[in-house]
């Protein structure tokens, strides 16, 4: 409760749930869309359309909008059909963007992951190095004093 007092304190007085904007454009969705959780369908939607990061914010069941942007919001979900299918079309394009994002972005954490366990591996060693050579010195300093008096 505290946190939707702040977000609304913040400036994001209007809000809708995902499940309400989600049954609005089911009837529009091709087949893979319509397996998207509602959550996941807002977001892309939102990007789809093109609304900023300041204009919304995401709740566990709502999302909260600025000001001015809901209705701007509303008035295009209620535009016509072609509009709306054109729009269904941004979301499945933006979709399939972020995926090969986030294959992107996976494939250089594997090899930043790749790159450190290497690096780790060369410190072992160079900390092994320092531990046996200070442990032989350590078993071997008696014997070279004692050669270096004689």
């Amino acid at each position: 409760m505290a946190s939707v007092l702040s977000l609304m304190q913040q400036g994001y007085p209007s809000r809708a749930q995902f499940s309400e904007l989600y049954s609005m454009y089911r009837q529009y969705l091709p087949k893979k869309l319509a397996n998207l959780p509602p959550r996941m369908f807002c977001r892309a939607l939102f990007k789809a359309r093109g609304l900023d990061e300041e204009d919304f914010r995401f709740g566990l069941t709502k999302v909260f909008f600025r000001p001015g942007k809901f209705a701007e919001f509303d008035q295009v979900m209620r535009s016509d059909p072609e509009h709306l299918a054109v729009l269904v079309k941004r979301v499945e394009r933006w979709l399939v963007r972020s995926h090969w994002k986030k294959a992107q972005y996976c494939a250089w954490a594997v090899l930043k992951l790749k790159n450190k366990i290497s690096w780790r591996r060369q410190q072992l060693i160079v900390i092994q190095k320092h531990v046996k050579g200070y442990l032989a010195r350590k078993k071997h300093q008696p014997r070279i004093r004692g050669v270096m008096k004689v």
